[in-house]
């Protein structure tokens, strides 16, 4: 954050100038250790930049973040320095959000902070998870292999995200499609016809006089149901930074028939392969199921898997604990049951993410092969209502007519 200081020094008299600090006793600070006496501090004003205004356009996305964190693998396994590694990337780099983040961490670096504190220092970019598993790469000495592991996770969820957007790009299209021609014959094409057959005393059918209603109520209002929509949304998020209604909208998710399922599908293949990692790296187990509890999304799971945490702290049986909670699959805990009693639960923990991961890309594809039919029926549909809507008073017309 940026500050604008008033100052005072015996030799220099009054200077001003700006400074970067968290917040505005570190400024204080820092100026106070540079000699001289701090008189006035504000923050400074800006226009926010497009990153901060459009975080999904601008911002860092996921393809920069893999390259990142494969990059950094590979030039600190060939034996590059952390801060040469941070150097390089930065140079290379075309993101400038990327590039004023790496510098950022660069300068984190040089004050004595450990990578994992310089991370986390950017939310936005760097989740609590990815900041876990470098954490834990300092801890054991092998931050190179725990970046290409996470490479590995990001790469993952990054292949389902494009082939569910691959996938939706044809229906979404189709369907947009229709109802713009819907709305152009609706409110071009019928009404000079129904004038016409309103002179000739006709009757208009009641599937167009609907139509139509739909349409007016639509032109006439347009501007409100916009509103109202953007209203709903922004509400919404606002209502989700609640924690109760957070996890109300997430226990509400969960029991959805289809979304259900693929939620806690990819929040355990997430956490389990997560924790398998973390183990095979000499990590408590304690420790291990903080931190692949920091990766997953859902607060209903977040919180069984907390549970499974006090049991073990309390000496207590992890399976034990899960088995409480129904939103955990009965397979997953009895995995978990085995790898426990044959003390081989990192061998579990992985084979449970591959088995999860396999079984939400299955769903997913279904699901998937299943949308394009389908939106062939729904546009089939919105089709023969338009035909039906413009034919049944050009009937009704020539009727009247005879």
């Amino acid at each position: 954050m940026e500050f604008t200081y008033t100052a005072y020094t015996v030799g220099d008299g009054v200077v001003k100038g700006r400074i970067e600090a968290p917040n505005e006793a570190e400024a204080q600070a820092i100026i106070r250790t540079q000699g001289y006496k701090p008189l006035r501090i504000k923050p400074t004003r800006r226009l926010p930049a497009l990153e901060d205004i459009f975080p999904s356009i601008f911002g860092v996305g996921m393809g920069e973040l893999i390259r990142f964190s494969r990059q950094m693998s590979t030039m600190m396994a060939s034996g590059a320095s952390l801060i040469n590694s941070i150097e390089m990337i930065q140079s290379e780099t075309g993101n400038r959000v990327m590039r004023r983040v790496l510098n950022e961490i660069h300068h984190a670096l040089d004050e004595g902070d450990s990578f994992s504190a310089s991370l986390a220092k950017h939310s936005k970019v760097f989740s609590p998870l990815y900041v876990s598993v470098v954490e834990v790469g300092e801890y054991t000495g092998s931050l190179s292999r725990s970046l290409d592991q996470m490479a590995d996770i990001l790469e993952k969820d990054h292949a389902a995200k494009q082939k569910a957007m691959q996938a939706l790009m044809y229906p979404i299209a189709i369907m947009g499609l229709s109802l713009v021609t819907l709305f152009v014959l609706m409110t071009v094409a019928l009404p000079p016809l129904l004038k016409v057959f309103d002179e000739l005393d006709a009757d208009t059918p009641a599937m167009t006089r609907f139509a139509i209603g739909m349409t007016k109520a639509f032109t006439d209002h347009w501007l409100k149901m916009g509103f109202g929509l953007v209203s709903l949304v922004v509400g919404l998020v606002l209502l989700r930074r609640i924690p109760e209604v957070r996890y109300w909208m997430d226990s509400a998710r969960i029991r959805t028939p289809i979304i259900g399922s693929f939620t806690v599908a990819l929040e355990l293949a997430r956490f389990s392969r997560t924790t398998a990692m973390l183990l095979e790296a000499r990590v408590p187990l304690s420790t291990a199921l903080q931190m692949g509890r920091n990766g997953c999304g859902n607060l209903v799971i977040k919180k069984a898997i907390a549970a499974g945490e006090e049991s073990l702290l309390s000496g207590h049986s992890v399976s034990e604990a899960f088995k409480q909670h129904k939103v955990l699959p009965p397979m997953f805990v009895q995995l978990l049951t085995i790898g426990e009693e044959s003390n081989s639960l990192q061998r579990t923990m992985s084979d449970s993410a591959d088995a999860y991961q396999k079984q939400f890309d299955q769903r997913l594809t279904s699901l998937l092969g299943l949308l394009e039919p389908a939106s062939t029926v729904v546009v089939g549909g919105i089709v023969g209502f338009i035909a039906i809507s413009m034919f049944l008073p050009i009937y009704s017309g020539l009727s009247a007519i005879e």
